[in-house]
């Protein structure tokens, strides 16, 4: 319960509007902050993911570090806590072939004063690449993300992994909604042999500009674009009741037969087109001879196939408090060692009591002064009986 003093006399040092702890509002505030970890990093944070070289992971940026926008660096899940974990960071999610940046700096290729406290022996990052997402903005707008007042959707480009609100996209159809994966419009103009004609796995958005999407191209049946609202469900739901009834010969047959024949669609080259992917959408891109080739060309070969992201081992003691997990290691302890850590916890609660009583008995408030001139003497305690 959070109580509020107004004798001046035993608050000298407090302003009368600080909110005053007692013991339970502490313990319950470190509960909710275990809680907290145990969602926001389930995983151990023991190594440095650099030696594993350019893979995709989740990645951090640090403003604390390096302050300065030309200075752009990402870190790995482990050194986001281990090296940054009291810092400003841009949480950016996956992002492909990228090694970690921890200890280096961008601007010259060289190791700074911030040394990566996990891996000291690290050389220039000369493959990793990097946009807006690692000064905290996304999408087109290039507006600086706040989870605290985005009050959108965002979706994630397959190609360039920034992110962009459904605000800035356009109005998604309902029968769109349940789309998978994403490729925004500079990706599309990156790589035009990307737009396809609109299939059961793939439908577009055009739209001229900045503007949000202003047309909408879906599957069809007779060979001809038709608008969402010229759509009969009934005949796509039936089309995929079809497609299923086929046995897998048949199927493979078809897909052997559509890869000879380019499924690239034909759009003006003066609009934006944004490409919307359904669930099993790498398996009917086009992958005729021309296309094959485009995909290696243009280096984006992994959208073939589903790619492997880095996560890190579970951390067992995850979801423990921090008593139990003071526990389980004594337990492993030897009995000298555990008896001494017994002994050893005992008098540093008697001590911390009669510490306590006094401010009990006067009335005097607990501040964080008191608190770390407490721990300052008895490190000296400490250090004087070693001599």
């Amino acid at each position: 319960m959070t109580e509020y003093n107004d004798n001046d006399n035993n608050n000298n040092n407090i302003n009368n509007n600080d909110p005053v702890l007692t013991a339970v509002d502490i313990v319950d505030q470190q509960q909710k902050l275990e809680k907290e970890a145990q969602q926001v990093l389930p995983g151990k944070f023991e190594k440095c993911t650099f030696d594993q070289g350019y893979i995709r992971q989740a990645l951090y940026s640090c403003k604390t570090c390096y302050p300065e926008e030309k200075d752009l660096a990402g870190f790995c899940y482990s050194c986001s806590i281990a090296c940054h974990a009291d810092h400003d960071l841009f949480e950016l999610f996956p992002k492909r072939h990228f090694r970690c940046d921890c200890g280096l700096v961008k601007n010259n290729n060289k190791k700074g004063d911030n040394t990566c406290s996990l891996n000291d022996n690290k050389e220039p990052n000369l493959e990793n690449k990097y946009n807006h997402n690692f000064r905290g903005r996304y999408c087109r707008c290039d507006k600086h993300y706040d989870p605290d007042q985005e009050d959108g959707t965002m979706y994630q480009c397959v190609i360039c992994e920034d992110w962009f609100h459904d605000r800035c996209i356009g109005e998604i159809p309902s029968e769109l909604e349940d789309f998978e994966s994403y490729f925004c419009c500079d990706c599309t103009k990156k790589h035009p042999f990307l737009i396809q004609n609109p299939n059961n796995w793939m439908s577009l958005g055009i739209s001229n500009g900045d503007e949000k999407i202003h047309q909408w191209v879906t599957p069809v049946t007779t060979g001809q674009k038709r608008k969402l609202d010229q759509i009969d469900i009934d005949d796509t739901i039936n089309d995929d009741h079809e497609t299923n009834k086929k046995s897998k010969e048949e199927q493979t047959d078809e897909l052997k037969q559509s890869s000879s024949s380019c499924k690239q669609a034909n759009y003006k080259e003066n609009e934006n087109v944004q490409v919307f992917l359904r669930e099993g959408w790498r398996s009917h891109l086009c992958q005729c001879k021309e296309c094959e080739q485009a995909y290696k060309n243009h280096q984006i070969e992994y959208l073939l196939s589903e790619e492997e992201t880095f996560e890190p081992e579970e951390d067992e003691d995850a979801g423990k408090s921090l008593m139990d997990v003071g526990m389980e290691h004594m337990m492993r302890m030897d009995r000298v060692q555990a008896m001494e850590s017994i002994m050893a916890y005992t008098t540093f609660s008697s001590q911390i009591k009669d510490f306590l009583q006094k401010f009990k008995e006067s009335g005097e408030i607990v501040t964080e002064a008191h608190i770390r001139q407490f721990f300052a003497e008895k490190r000296l305690q400490r250090s004087n009986s070693k001599y």
